[in-house]
């Protein structure tokens, strides 16, 4: 294994903030992926191969199938483990896994690929912790020397692109036995390659020194460079502030020091230097006041952080009352009894309408009138206390006060209707129920709504008469497009039973067929709707672009598709411009800075079957074949701004730089000759690309 590992002790002492678990924080949002996708995360992909044909890409941005997964099925687990190692690791919803195992479909075509996620952040005081949790599955060979096997690294980047010197960083090969922790798994098979696999490993990073300046964190996974084996990894990354956090609240005798999670060692230690506790959390019985603590945490790379703690009791009692404003806002006032011993309080209000405040004591106004439960959370900085109080609030307002139910019923059933938005009600047969069983043959009906304060609403009518008839309608599409699949669904009705069985009102369709509904109202009366579904190919979007680069000279690119029948092509040439057709040719115009050109082709069919392919066209410099350097100002310098080197038929070097050639050596013209070139310019990638050639010298009699 290559892998950069170094000791880092650093002593910190910081004043605590609540955050009793170390939740994710917002200054690194979706770092664990808690987004469920790839935001703010930069996926890159490229091949390596050192066996025969040779194969070596430039990395591509972007997420590509099977290279770059989200897992979110927590239940899972990996089948090359043996189905010892769940994808996701406890605690979280999500993971990210680069790279894929090798497929018996793979095999007959060998793949090398690698692939990376990168995360790019700037450091401040409330992520300066990063923890990283990775597990890793590699397959084993045992006649690859390391640089050839499967591999994993982790490495932080400046924001300059270079590797930090971080003991975080780790890269190692399927063979490495630097670092314990390894499993072995034989899969079963005549001749199955040994699978070597790290369970769930979390390193923590500190990144203190690096305080206001921005960087990358990247995850790589490589197949062996010849083809046939492969490694991928599962990981998750978290970041929070660089302190320890305090559970030691009112009636607690014990406080409770919380290290971040994801080391393998601790060491708590109090002010004299004693060892106490060698666990994530230390418990103290009655702690002097103001007693200050540290942990020592070692991650599995060998990476070490300090840190302090100061020990306070905190005595947080969250107390509200409310009123209402009048009869007629539906706004109630709250007041804020709260109270606290130490430290400062902050305020989270939960209505139940979902909105919330961080006032001390505000003014709400309910989206329905009625009784409400309500919540005031009380946060009890800087230390983990926190006190939840919650109560039933009163709203009133008339125009939400009303009557809900269904106004028609089936033949020889009964209906309900319900009173909403006061506390107290009455009905014009004198019933003070909220609700009332209409039977047949129904009627006409009036409430009143109270509230307990007095106010009262104006009086509401309902009728209730024999169900009529009611819309069952069907919606989607009819045509499934290649091996697709399509969505069937019907509107209406209050419960749904299909013919295949399922009891949604949507369906999944992946084969050709009838399909029938039954949909039932709530009376119970029953209605079918059927959808007769066919199957249709997409159309053929694998085009062909010629050339596959083009310069400011040869700017004109012809690409073509097979044409099919009642086909629709569109073609978004990447400059603006667009062609239409199944066979095109577009001519652009190239600027100094242009660098490629993403050509999409999309394709509909007359029955809306889609499809679309996109592929990149480079730009690369033109070079002339003759250049006059004869002072007239017309091509005098030969490719000016290009690192260039220029050698004469005799191998020796005339020019070298990237102001251009202007013919002369040591300051003497030379003479009129074919001469050969070296230019260096940079692709969309940012690789360095050469291009070589021999050029002209003519000077004018």
């Amino acid at each position: 294994m290559k892998s950069l590992k170094s000791i880092l002790l650093i002593l910190l002492f910081f004043n605590l903030e609540w955050n009793p678990v170390y939740s994710q924080s917002s200054y690194c949002k979706n770092l664990g992926f808690e987004l469920g996708n790839f935001t703010n995360w930069t996926p890159y992909t490229w091949r390596y191969k050192t066996d025969a044909p040779q194969v070596n890409t430039t990395p591509v941005m972007g997420v590509v199938a099977r290279r770059h997964v989200i897992i979110s099925d927590t239940s899972a687990y990996d089948k090359n483990t043996g189905y010892a190692l769940r994808k996701v690791p406890k605690g979280c919803l999500y993971s990210a896994r680069i790279g894929d195992e090798i497929l018996s479909t793979d095999r007959a075509n060998p793949r090398n690929w690698n692939q990376s996620l990168r995360y790019t952040m700037k450091i401040d005081s409330n992520n300066a912790l990063l923890v990283f949790k990775f597990a890793l599955v590699l397959e084993y060979a045992n006649d690859h020397t390391d640089i050839n096997e499967p591999r994993f690294r982790m490495t932080l980047y400046d924001d300059k692109g270079n590797i930090l010197p971080n003991c975080s960083n780790y890269d190692v090969f399927s063979s490495s036995k630097y670092i314990k922790g390894f499993n072995t798994y034989i899969p079963t098979g005549t001749g199955a390659d040994p699978v070597v696999w790290r369970d769930w490993t979390s390193v923590g990073a500190n990144l203190l020194e690096y305080m206001g300046k921005t960087i990358t964190v990247e995850f790589m996974t490589a197949d062996c460079t010849r083809g046939y084996h492969y490694g991928y990894a599962y990981f998750v990354a978290e970041c929070h502030p660089l302190y320890l956090a305090v559970d030691y609240c009112t009636n607690d005798s014990t406080a409770r020091l919380i290290a971040p999670v994801g080391f393998v060692n601790y060491q708590w230690k109090n002010s004299s230097g004693d060892l106490l506790d060698t666990l994530q959390i230390l418990r103290i019985s009655v702690p002097k006041d103001k007693s200050i603590y540290s942990c020592t945490m070692t991650s599995a790379t060998g990476c070490v952080i300090t840190l302090n703690s100061k020990v306070l009791k905190y005595n947080p009692k969250a107390d509200f009352s409310s009123s209402m404003f009048d009869c007629f806002s539906n706004t109630v006032g709250f007041e804020n009894r709260s109270t606290k011993t130490n430290g400062s309080l902050a305020y989270d209000w939960r209505f139940e309408d979902g909105q919330t405040s961080e006032l001390e004591s505000p003014l709400h106004t309910f989206k329905t009138s009625g009784i409400h439960k309500v919540s005031l959370i009380l946060k009890n900085s800087p230390s983990a206390c926190r006190d939840t109080l919650t109560k039933d609030v009163e709203s009133f307002t008339p125009p939400l006060v009303g009557i809900s139910g269904d106004s028609t019923y089936c033949p020889g059933l009964t209906t309900w209707i319900k009173g909403y938005g006061a506390a107290e009600y009455k009905w014009n047969n004198d019933s003070k129920a909220d609700s009332l069983e209409i039977k047949s043959p129904g009627g006409k009906f009036w409430l009143i709504g109270y509230s307990t304060t007095g106010c009262h609403s104006d009086t509401n009518h309902i009728s209730i008469t024999e169900e009529p008839d009611w819309d069952f309608m069907a919606h989607g599409d009819s045509t499934i497009c290649g091996n697709g699949s399509l969505t069937i669904s019907a509107s209406g009705a209050s419960a749904y039973i299909w013919n295949t069985g399922e009891s949604t009102d949507t369906l999944i369709v992946t084969s050709p067929g009838k399909y029938i509904v039954t949909g039932n109202n709530l009376r119970g009366c029953k209605k079918l709707l059927s959808y007769n579904v066919e199957r249709r190919s997409i159309p053929l979007v694998d085009f062909i672009a010629s050339p596959d680069a083009i310069d400011s000279r040869h700017n004109k690119i012809n690409c073509t598709v097979p044409a099919e029948e009642g086909v629709n092509y569109l073609w978004i040439m990447g400059d603006g411009n667009s062609e239409k057709g199944s066979n095109i040719v577009h001519q652009y115009n190239i600027s100094n800075s242009t660098l490629e050109y993403l050509i999409t082709l999309a394709a509909t069919s007359v029955y809306n079957c889609t499809d679309s392919s996109s592929k990149f066209i480079d730009v690369i410099p033109f070079v002339p074949n003759v250049f006059t350097p004869d002072g007239d100002g017309i091509n005098d310098v030969f490719m000016p701004g290009f690192e260039q080197q220029i050698v004469d038929r005799n191998g020796l070097k005339i020019y070298n730089g990237n102001e251009g050639w202007d013919g002369r050596f040591n300051g003497e013209n030379v003479d009129p000759d074919t001469y050969f070139y070296l230019v260096l310019y940079k692709d969309s990638r940012d690789v360095i690309n050469t291009r070589k050639g021999y050029i002209t010298l003519v000077r004018k009699k």
